[in-house]
Order: C-alpha cells, then structure tokens, then sequence
C-alpha cells in the first residue's frame, strides 16, 4: 500500500515524480524494503536521476518536434505513459529492495517484490493512459489553452505531486486519498471548459452545423450570420459585433478563423482555416491592418504590465499570464518561431534571462512590458515581410488603353 500509493503521481507527472523521489532518497526519507541489506542509496539515486534525466531530455526534444513536425504529436503520448510505466516500477523496484543483491534476500521476498513492481507498473500504465486521454480532450477544447486553464492545471498538478510524493514517505495512506481532489479538480476543469464552448455554439438554422456564435458565416453551408462580440478575454457576449475590423482582430489574436471563428490549426501569415477554407489573411493590407491594430493594443497594456512587474517574482507570473490573455500577444499567435528550433531555444533563454532580472527591485517592473514588446518586434518582424513580399509579387493590372 506505502508503494502503490504513489501510482497516481508517476502516472500524471513522471518528471516532478522523479526529482521528488530522488531528493526524498537523498535524504534518507524512504527506508528499501530489503532490511540492512536493502538498496544503496547512492545506487537508487543514480538510476532514478538517470531516468529523471531521460525524462527530462524527452519532454524537450518532443516539445520542439511536435511544434516543428506537428504529425508525430501522437508518438509524444506514448511516450509520455512509457515514460510514466518504467518511472513507477524503478521507485517501486527501489522500495522493495530491487537494487539489491539477490543473494541477499530469501526467495519469497524476490517473488513478492517482482509482484509488487509488476503491480506497480500495469496500475501507472493504466492510470496514465486515463490521464492522456483526459490532457487530449482538455487540448481539444479551444478554451483550455485561450483562457491558459492548461498551464494553471499543469502548475497545480506539479504541487500536487510535490506534496503527494512527501506523503508517501510519510504518511501514506493520506497519499492514497490525496489523489481524489486533484483529480475532481481536472474533471471539474474538463466538464467546466465542455460547458462553455458547447454555451458558445449555436445551430445553423439553415444546415444545423454546430457554429461559433461570434462567426461571421456557417462553416458548412457558409450561409452568413450576425456575429455576437467577445470580451477581453475572448468569451462571446450578448452584445453583437458593430465594428467587423476589430472583431476580426480580435479572432484572429485568439488564432480563430476570421470567417467561421473556428481555431485555426496553425498562425501565420499563409494560415488557413481547415473547416470553411477561409485564409487568415487573404491580401497583404490585411496583415498590415491587423499588425497596426496589435501595436495599438500592446501600447495600451504597457502600463499595466510595468504596474504588475514591479512585484518580485508574483509579478512576472501575474504579468506574464495578463498578457497572454489579452490581444497585445496577437502577433505571437502567428509568429514562425513557433516552428523552428533554434528560434525555440533562443527564445526560452532569453525569457530565462529576463526572468532572474525581473527579482531586482524596481528594475522587475520594466521586465514584463520588455519582455511584451520584444516578442511583439520579433513577431512582427516576419509578417510585416510577408506582406511586402506578398504586395510586390502580386500581378499588376495593365492600364486599359487610351482612348482618343
């Protein structure tokens, strides 16, 4: 039972699992099961920090394909719940002993031990796999990622791991029910999020296609339709949509389809909308009136953001979060960064750079609105070439001809 506890946090988080229980080995806090004679803890330790390395090089590298070659997303989800597999049976293999020479221990307890670590990893292959399918109908929901509920969920699902792993050296049997409000949690999330994008759609009343209420036509019979507005924070309101420019900014900034509302599977300057066909920008004027109405928006929030900064730490999260809800983060949605490398990489250290210089006192508040305008320039940079190239690459009309 101390053992199999731990099933739900190797199965959610195999990553914050494993530096968890290799910093509780390190201090000594799980006792192996094997008597004196049981694993060395230096032993146990070096396996475990190799598959917390492992684990940890895998999460990068798959991050980085999926965004670069988006049709191996699949294999990223089998290699989570493998990844989780082998996670609980090492920790359950160093609880009983595992580590161990065999010669040291009776028969009964290596066959007790192999059930224990069998049991283990058929019990986290299966909640795993639970846990996937829930994160892929959570990502499946356009609201999760709009409104950051994903990266709040995944922040307070590393703490439930942090506390539920040091309740398994301690107390186990409250590790074992410490597991029902994190999961209540995410199946709160989950109905909550399903309700509020089914309460956003509407029937066709020509076709009974399922249509976003803040779309412009129907995706299936393009018939078209009255738009309703959307807040600051990309909800529909009651209100209808009166100025059609700034609706469409607005969809396009949550990366929405500017015809049918739908999310677009892609940003971009050549983005195109997989359910009606609609382009996001179909001439280069567009990528030019949307990329004047962000730096408006980002301009506006720049006050803000230094307000928020200027708190240590609290305010980089806060500030962080403020502007990815709002539309000046509009031209990071079809920014190409998103699917190269090197662009990647430089800019998580960049964001790590600005990150430990926010800490200093009063310089923190300026981080966040530098931050904002250094993505928005980087961003900006490669759609206001696409539009030049697309505007002088366009065919020009001859002029007819004079007439006398």
């Amino acid at each position: 039972m101390a053992i199999l506890c731990a099933v739900p946090y190797f199965g959610s988080r195999p990553l914050v699992a494993s530096a968890a229980a290799l910093l509780l080995v390190a201090f000594g806090a799980f006792e192996p099961g094997a008597g004196v004679h049981g694993a060395p803890v230096l032993a146990a330790g070096g396996v475990i920090g190799t598959l917390l390395v492992v684990w940890a090089a895998q999460r990068f590298v798959w991050g980085h394909i999926e965004a670069v070659w988006p049709r191996l997303s699949p294999w990223r989800w089998h290699a989570a719940v493998a990844t989780a597999t082998v996670s609980g049976m090492v920790f359950a293999g160093y609880r009983v002993g595992a580590f161990a020479s065999s010669s040291e221990r009776h028969t009964s307890a290596l066959l007790l031990g192999g059930v224990v670590v069998g049991a283990m990893g058929a019990l986290t292959l299966a909640y795993s796999r639970a846990h996937t399918r829930i994160r892929q109908g959570l990502e499946a929901i356009p609201g999760a990622d709009e409104l950051g509920v994903l990266l709040v969920l995944e922040a307070g699902e590393t703490l439930f791991v942090i506390g539920g792993m040091a309740l398994c050296a301690f107390a186990p049997v409250a590790a074992a029910f410490a597991v029902l409000p994190a999961a209540g949690l995410i199946a709160s999330a989950y109905f909550l999020l399903r309700a509020r994008e089914e309460s956003e759609r509407m029937a066709c009343p020509a076709c009974a296609t399922s249509t976003h209420r803040a779309a412009q036509r129907c995706p299936g019979c393009g018939a078209p339709r009255e738009p309703s507005a959307l807040d600051v924070i990309g909800r529909t309101s009651r209100r209808p949509a009166v100025d059609m420019q700034a609706h469409v900014f607005t969809l396009l900034a949550r990366c929405r389809c500017r015809a049918c509302a739908e999310p677009l599977a892609a940003g971009g300057p050549q983005a195109c909308c997989a359910r009606c066909g609609a382009k996001a920008f179909p001439a280069p004027d567009d990528i030019r009136l949307f990329l004047r109405a962000a730096d408006r928006a980002l301009l506006r929030i720049l006050p803000l953001l230094a307000l928020i900064g200027a708190v240590p730490i609290i305010g980089l999260v806060a500030g962080l979060c403020v502007l990815r809800l709002s539309s000046a983060n509009a031209v990071a949605a079809h920014g190409r960064w998103k699917h190269r490398l090197v662009a990647r990489a430089v800019r998580v250290g960049v964001l790590l750079a600005f990150s430990l210089l926010q800490m200093i006192p009063f310089v923190g508040a300026g981080v966040v609105p530098l931050i904002a305008v250094a993505s928005h320039l980087s961003n900006r940079r490669p759609l206001q070439r696409a539009a030049t190239e697309a505007a002088s690459s366009a065919p020009v009309e001859p002029a007819p001809p004079a007439t006398a």
